[in-house]
């Protein structure tokens, strides 16, 4: 068994015919790309071969859904032109799953067994990925998360889950070796964090790693703060913040709670040096638009970004298309697409446990096979089991990382890892 390459490793569809708008201009360019890539298929030879993709795609989360799919269509229709695969178009099947477990179960077994889809990819929410992997399993079925990050989902002995996106454990460590790194610019060490986290299960989470990662990076972490997701004032947990006055502070949340939050910073008149999110809602498109001139400076994990040193012609013709830049989310459900092109050539069939099968052992470095460049900020997909924490964790993605943001003149510039950009941190963190 190979362990990751960090440091340490201790913490551990209702079926809809078009993507879900909200009424927005990037909804109506993602529904023509469905379009165009229905058409290109029709052109193809072979029974198409269909992919369910399972998000939210209606309620309060619907933009994160659409937004994923436009990574999926693109991709799609980047596959059909160029031939499908062996010939056979790829179809993606879409599942709503409304953001409900209930819903996100029935839409599973409806995909498998009425839609005969030959793998599912999804969830966003990593309680809703934890049903729809045991479905999948028994049904034999292939899914490949590309978002989901919650640990404890690759601990469950699930044969047919696999991982592309890193593990929360793998974002708190490199929040943690971002902070560390910061000095080289900054020329202030971070001794001291703060860690805000609404109290899901990833919340709870984020906390845990922390208080792992925290000693073993040199830094004390001197408050906690959890709070319910949704909350209608956060004024409390604010001043809190503001009373232990760390060099920085860890942000968990999702769209709403991360623009509330922005918005009582400034209320409260607090500005720590640094503030980093876990992707989520400080990474969300609508983040910087709901809190323009006071969000600048605050960073971001991400998992793709437009300025850096690769992806770029592929994020311009995605931009053509929609109008907006790839995110994280887009980005790897981009990947996922191509990395299911290439199991399905590989195995040489749809077949669900050799498509597995393939999947146990393929090691994609550099570029796909006769496709785009990986263009998350990593060079290898390679899926492995390891120990940590006491519990076997299988088939993630070992080899994945997270790259580091920060909001500057209202745009996500890429500061970290420095070998990505040239772009420096701005300290302290000016939040106008």
């Amino acid at each position: 068994m190979k362990l990751r390459k960090f440091t340490t490793m201790l913490c551990a569809l209702a079926l809809t015919g078009s993507l879900v708008g909200c009424g927005s201009p990037s909804a109506a360019s993602a529904s023509t790309a469905a379009s165009a890539s229905s058409s290109s298929s029709s052109e193809l030879s072979g029974d198409p071969i269909k992919i369910g993709a399972m998000y939210a795609l209606s309620g309060d989360k619907a933009a994160i859904g659409t937004n994923i799919m436009r990574g999926v269509d693109f991709a799609v229709q980047e596959i059909n032109d160029a031939g499908g695969v062996n010939g056979r178009p790829l179809e993606v099947v879409r599942g709503d799953t409304q953001g409900d477990p209930k819903v996100a179960r029935s839409v599973a077994e409806r995909l498998i067994t009425q839609d005969k889809v030959s793998a599912i990819m999804g969830c966003h929410q990593s309680t809703l990925t934890e049903i729809v992997a045991k479905v999948c399993e028994q049904y034999q079925i292939p899914m490949i998360t590309a978002i989901s990050t919650v640990d404890s989902i690759s601990a469950d002995g699930l044969q047919y889950f696999f991982r592309l996106c890193p593990l929360n454990s793998v974002y708190v460590e490199d929040m943690f070796k971002f902070l560390k790194d910061s000095k080289d610019q900054t020329g202030k060490d971070v001794k001291t964090v703060s860690i805000f986290a609404d109290n899901s299960n990833i919340g709870q989470e984020i906390i845990r790693c922390a208080e792992i990662y925290a000693p073993q990076y040199g830094m004390e972490i001197t408050k906690e703060i959890q709070y319910s997701g949704g909350a209608a004032d956060l004024t409390s947990e604010v001043l809190a913040l503001k009373e232990a006055n760390a060099d920085a502070v860890i942000c968990e949340s999702y769209i709403a709670d991360a623009m509330l939050f922005t918005k009582t910073l400034k209320e409260q008149n607090y500005q720590p040096p640094i503030i980093v999110g876990k992707a989520n809602g400080f990474a969300d498109p609508s983040y910087i638009p709901a809190t323009e001139g006071i969000s600048n400076g605050i960073c971001t994990v991400v998992e793709f970004n437009p300025d850096m040193n690769k992806g770029a012609d592929i994020n311009a013709k995605f931009k053509a298309v929609y109008d907006v830049d790839m995110n994280g989310h887009s980005a790897e459900s981009y990947t996922v697409v191509w990395l299911l092109k290439t199991a399905f050539e590989q195995a040489g069939t749809t077949d669900g446990t050799k498509v597995k099968n393939v999947l146990d052992s393929i090691d994609i470095k550099g570029s796909f096979p006769n496709g785009p460049e990986i263009i998350l900020p990593y060079d290898e997909i390679k899926f492995e089991d390891y120990d940590f924490s006491g519990a076997s964790h299988l088939n993630d993605n070992t080899s994945s990382s997270v790259a580091v943001a920060q909001i500057q003149d209202g745009k996500y510039k890429t500061v970290w890892p420095f070998s990505y950009t040239d772009t420096k941190i701005a300290y302290p963190a000016p939040l106008k």
